[in-house]
């Protein structure tokens, strides 16, 4: 197999465990949401997501590895498709390639989206009136920089720009009661870095686009985000604050929405308002302890799939070849053969051998013979030792004996020559 046919199977190999252990978690969440809806924080509800968004970023069956034994591993059906989807050099090629174009197609859409949606913004942006730029102020306390405009053509109030933020409103008079509660949505939004959060997951949802539970998993956390940045704003509210800030997401909700990516809005989806409103009505304090014991359960819940995903890679990984064989040159995989076998046949005969030098001869990137030189301590090694040393060899190599030539040099000999 090419070294592009090698590197193509095990990207695929990476990706599709990514995605198989994101959708087992996503699964598990989505099962656990009605039974912790009214029992945990909403900022707990939507932080517990991120732990999927790590599952499919991370390769964790390729990062943590678990030492058991051949004989310790039952064979996993997940990892048997795997082997079959990238058994051909060719078909791993093809995949991959596929992968990489909708990947760049997902990926460049949004930002395209993005980029237009911004210069169109840019032209109609106007200077926020003093009196609204001094309340974003006094509720910023001096704590980061956040831009705030008017547009002519916006029709909710967003937040957008991850680098130099800006708060931008539409164009019309808000009482002073839902400018302020519009304004502290969105100051959270940029102290909970929701920003970068939607970036990341648009870059995800382009990393496994073939994959429909992530489509399910982006719009939950948006709703999860808004829940969590409404529970923050009002945590200190009295109940007639409450309803107040109520009443400004009925007369947000009022306006017709206008979706845009990398952008957090105050309201993006009208079929989650009575959620939303019936949170705050809701809303309660909760106790650390409650917080704790159950950020405890998700944590060994979440590490047992991941656990579950890591050992679905040992059986495969036992079979496969080592590190160096999947991603090196050629040349460097065959020095590193060279070592490691020179290493095996030292540490084998600790008492019998002072030296051993390995060169291996290739034909297309394929090793078919092994010259080796051995430095022994005694004059000549037993018919014993010799077959030991081919047999090693030949284990090491995957190489048939007759492919293998040993020459023996006594150390007293190796020295004075």
């Amino acid at each position: 197999m090419s070294v592009v046919g090698e590197f193509s199977v095990e990207m695929i190999k990476v990706i599709l465990s990514m995605t198989f252990t994101g959708s087992i978690i996503s699964l598990f969440l989505f099962i656990l949401k009605p039974v912790i809806k009214d029992k945990l924080p909403k900022s707990f509800q939507y932080y517990m997501w991120i732990s999927v968004v790590i599952a499919l970023m991370l390769p964790i069956s390729k990062i943590i590895v678990i030492p058991v034994s051949d004989s310790s591993v039952m064979p996993i059906k997940n990892e048997q498709i795997i082997s079959q989807i990238t058994h051909s050099s060719d078909t791993a090629v093809n995949l991959f390639v596929f992968w990489q174009i909708g990947m760049i197609l997902v990926l460049g859409f949004h930002i395209l989206c993005y980029v237009l949606y911004v210069r169109r913004l840019r032209k109609h942006n106007i200077s926020a009136d003093r009196q609204e730029a001094e309340l974003l102020n006094d509720l910023l306390k001096g704590k980061g920089a956040l831009q705030l405009y008017k547009n002519l053509i916006l029709e909710t109030p967003i937040l957008i720009g991850f680098f130099r933020p800006a708060v931008i409103l539409p164009d019309k008079k808000y009482e002073d009661v839902q400018l302020r509660n519009i304004l502290m949505h969105e100051i959270t939004h940029r102290k909970k870095q929701d920003i970068f959060v939607k970036w990341l997951l648009i870059f995800v949802g382009a990393v496994h686009w073939f994959n429909p539970m992530i489509y399910f998993v982006r719009r939950e956390m948006n709703q999860a985000c808004e829940l969590a940045c409404d529970e923050s704003v009002i945590k200190r509210f009295d109940i007639s604050e409450m309803q107040q800030y109520g009443n400004t997401l009925i007369a947000v909700a009022a306006d017709s929405i206008r979706r845009t990516p990398f952008s957090v809005t105050m309201f993006e989806d009208k079929k989650i308002l009575k959620e939303r409103l019936a949170a705050i009505m809701k809303h309660k304090k909760y106790s650390k302890r409650t917080v704790v014991t159950a950020s405890i359960i998700l944590t060994i819940i979440v590490c047992g799939i991941l656990g579950f995903s890591t050992l679905s890679g040992v059986g495969n990984g036992q079979k496969s070849s080592s590190y160096a064989d999947n991603y090196l040159l050629p040349s460097d995989q065959k020095r590193i053969k060279e070592i490691e076998l020179k290493k095996s046949l030292r540490d084998y005969y600790k008492n019998k051998i002072t030296e051993a030098y390995v060169f291996l001869s290739d034909s297309d990137d394929v090793i078919t013979d092994a010259y080796i030189t051995v430095v022994g301590k005694e004059e000549k090694p037993d018919s014993e030792m010799q077959r030991g040393i081919q047999s090693l060899a030949s284990e090491e190599l995957k190489l048939d004996v007759e492919s293998i030539y040993i020459d023996y040099i006594d150390f007293e000999s190796f020295t004075s020559n």
